[in-house]
């Protein structure tokens, strides 16, 4: 397989993954990236659609509280897939633009497709986040 690196646009020859780990990685990351679209859009629906829930966290006084827990699971999930789909489109295009490669945004660019923390602490705040709605939901009715 041929892959352009940041060398300048040489060709550089990359060896395939013989154990296929990123192919998995790639499928346990849309499984992932699907659990929280299912949590975080079934979460709030729950007490959008239940009046029974709604009404006990509105008695509790957490309505408001678990639906920010929601959202700032969620936004946390936003904000990492725009800052990814960002950084790639300007790594993308010093593809086509050599002189592309010399600005600031490419530069950050190739460094922070290659950060791997990123993606980690967004998944980490967003399970903090949704755990803490639902934790908050249950405990209502225990």
């Amino acid at each position: 397989m041929e892959d352009r690196g940041s060398d300048g646009g040489a060709e550089v020859a990359r060896e395939e993954d013989p154990a296929g780990s990123y192919s998995t990685y790639l499928e346990y990351n849309k499984v992932l990236r699907t659990w929280f679209v299912a949590f975080g859009v079934g979460g709030p629906a729950l007490f959008l659609i239940n009046d029974k829930i709604a009404e006990r966290l509105v008695k509790v006084g957490m309505l408001k509280e678990v639906a920010i827990w929601f959202l700032a699971g969620a936004t946390a999930q936003i904000i990492g897939a725009l800052l990814n789909k960002i950084t790639n489109w300007y790594v993308y295009m010093s593809a086509h633009d050599v002189n592309f490669r010399s600005t600031w945004q490419h530069k950050f660019s190739e460094w922070f497709t290659r950060e791997f923390w990123f993606d980690i602490a967004v998944d980490v705040i967003t399970i903090i986040c949704f755990g803490v709605a639902a934790w908050r939901i249950l405990t209502v009715f225990a």
